[in-house]
């Protein structure tokens, strides 16, 4: 994905982070709940207060999901920042 995004002249960052605790329906069931907040809290928790919201971009529905519900705002799907670099 990077090389594609240089191709376009903007340079991506990975950031390793684990499990966002969602997986699916899994952080939405009432009996995960806890859990699930547990497992964001292990990795991505600390990425998404120390990074610009609006320049992290994430792959997955559920974890966008999970930053969404949990810090209150989104972050965007890889294609969205292409099409915007792109116009």
């Amino acid at each position: 994905m990077a090389d594609i995004f240089a191709h376009f002249g903007a340079k991506l960052e990975n950031v390793s982070v684990g499990c966002c605790g969602m997986a699916g329906t899994y952080g939405h069931e009432v009996k995960n709940h806890a859990n699930s907040l547990a497992i964001y809290a292990l990795s991505w928790q600390q990425a998404m207060q120390r990074l610009p919201r609006n320049r992290c971009l994430v792959t997955g529905y559920s974890c966008r999901s999970q930053v969404k519900r949990i810090e209150g705002s989104g972050v965007r799907h890889p294609l969205q920042a292409l099409l915007e670099i792109i116009g």
